[in-house]
């Protein structure tokens, strides 16, 4: 076991030295690595943060219960206490349907016929109304509360206006899918990256692999080294990458703070994101080594060839 753990810590000390001493060479590889993760991470949280962004958005979620035209206080009552124990419910309001009548007529004062038609009117035709905010912009659980709503006793009618959030839905559905191709493309492109410069130091070094091949080295033994050249190619990118993406998401979040001031909002984005962070590391370091496998492997199986 002490054997098997001093040729690894042997195998990395090697390969921090040699990086050590291609300080400018390793630097640029791990910023090519840092940049092209950092470009599906930004999607990715844009696309994320946007959706956190419809949550905000007060008006579009409305769900709008006019009640029977015969209902009575004791009916709104009651509707308003289910109403208050509803947990998908962030608020409401009633308005009555005398309010209603007045805003109404208040609001066609300007305009003579409609104006007109109103005063012909003998009674109110108006409901007494209640003005949902639901605490989700999802357009499933929207639509479920709706017709949770309807359900009620002395309610005529429950209308929703979700066809925003709906394509608003499927659009971040098919971005995600769509950083999730980019990711997958950038990810073959930085293997391929990867791949070619562990090659290249394999060529560097085949006499020495050669001559070790024939003390009888194991493939496992020779191939160490370069695995671990990898996998520091794709930490190094990967630290690279979040420290890109934390001062991007800075220097938006300057302009954002500016826009969300004339809004009376505190919106920004969020600069530590452990979970996303925890994830380009761990894809760097599994995509650099998975790069150096396949080149040190057909490196190795060459010299045997020949």
């Amino acid at each position: 076991m002490s054997i098997f753990l001093s040729h690894h810590v042997q195998a990395i000390k090697l390969v921090v030295m040699r990086m050590h001493h291609n300080k400018l060479a390793t630097f640029m590889i791990s910023l090519v690595i840092g940049a092209a993760l950092c470009l599906p991470s930004l999607f990715y949280i844009g696309v994320n943060n946007l959706s956190k962004l419809t949550n905000h958005m007060q008006n579009e979620t409305e769900i709008s219960l006019f009640v029977k035209l015969d209902a009575n206080a004791k009916t709104l009552d009651s509707i308003a206490q289910i109403l208050a124990k509803n947990e998908a419910i962030q608020e409401f309001h009633l308005v009555t349907k005398d309010q209603a009548w007045e805003k109404l007529k208040s609001q066609s004062d300007n305009n003579s016929e409609t104006n007109g038609a109103i005063n012909e009117l003998t009674k109110n035709p108006l409901p007494d109304a209640f003005f949902i905010q639901a605490k989700s912009a999802d357009p499933v659980a929207l639509e479920a509360l709706r017709v949770e709503l309807q359900s009620i006793s002395g309610v005529d009618q429950a209308l929703l206006n979700a066809e925003w959030a709906k394509r608003l839905s499927t659009l971040l559905a098919l971005s995600k899918k769509i950083i999730g191709l980019i990711s997958l493309l950038l990810a073959l492109a930085l293997m391929v990256i990867i791949g070619n410069t562990v090659r290249m130091q394999i060529l560097t070094q085949k006499d020495e692999i050669e001559v070790s091949n024939l003390m009888g080295a194991t493939t496992s033994f020779i191939r160490v080294p370069f695995l671990y050249a990898g996998m520091l190619y794709g930490a190094f990118g990967g630290l690279l990458a979040i420290l890109i993406i934390v001062s991007v998401l800075q220097i938006f979040n300057d302009s954002i703070a500016q826009i969300s001031n004339r809004y009376s909002s505190d919106f920004s984005l969020s600069l530590f994101n452990g979970p996303l962070f925890l994830t380009i590391i761990a894809a760097a370091i599994f995509i650099g080594w998975l790069g150096s496998y396949l080149a040190v492997s057909r490196a190795i199986t060459s010299f045997k060839l020949n």
